[in-house]
């Protein structure tokens, strides 16, 4: 399934991936950038050093604010969930900073 918002069509996407037990009901449903949707695929996190095992940033649970900042285009993260999610959804390749731009302009 898919929304198109301006030019972009986004994926209606499980947020907990039904291979992980997510159901297809509308608190575990989000709006996901194709791009991102491809890079998460069934993951559910990272490991963002040898130990830690990190969970995705979850748009249903999670405030946007209390993990993320962005300037000029790029998206920092605050936490660990943060970078878990910038770095496996690859916030910040070139194009996705492009675009952002753009779209924070309107």
């Amino acid at each position: 399934m898919a929304q198109v918002v301006r030019f972009v069509i986004f994926h209606v996407e499980h947020v907990r991936s039904m291979k992980h037990g997510g159901q297809t009901v509308e608190h575990n449903l989000a709006f996901s950038c194709p791009e991102c949707n491809f890079q998460k695929g069934s993951d559910l996190g990272t490991f963002i050093d040898d130990d830690n095992l990190v969970r995705f940033f979850n748009p249903r649970k999670d405030v946007w604010d209390d993990h993320f900042e962005i300037e000029n285009g790029v998206i920092f993260s605050k936490t660990d969930i943060g970078e878990a999610t910038v770095r496996i959804l690859k916030f910040n390749i070139p194009e996705r900073i492009i675009f952002r731009k753009e779209v924070l302009k309107t």
